[in-house]
């Protein structure tokens, strides 16, 4: 088998604003048996922030948590021209 794709180092993308990234990476529970007992792993989710290929933050488990702290940061960079009005409504950014 090949090496690991994109999507399953980093998680699925969710939005981009300029240079980050909101990724998402889901884990579905899985059950087995063992010994005739079933056991079952729970499922997480994970948000993380992106800047190119460089993971920034994670450990979120909201969208619009990490949505925020990306246009904080855009804030304090004098960048909030360059995000797309429709990413400020979908997440009432402010």
């Amino acid at each position: 088998m090949g090496g690991k794709t994109t999507m399953e180092k980093r998680g699925n993308h969710i939005c981009k604003m300029i240079n980050y990234e909101v990724r998402q990476r889901i884990t579905k529970p899985t059950s087995r048996r063992m010994a005739g007992k079933v056991l079952t792993t729970p499922g997480s989710v994970e948000v993380m922030i992106y800047k190119n290929k460089e993971k920034i933050e994670g450990g979120m488990k909201d969208i619009k948590v990490a949505a925020q702290k990306i246009y904080d940061i855009l804030k304090k960079e004098d960048k909030i021209s360059y995000v797309s009005k429709r990413n400020i409504k979908k997440y009432n950014l402010a």
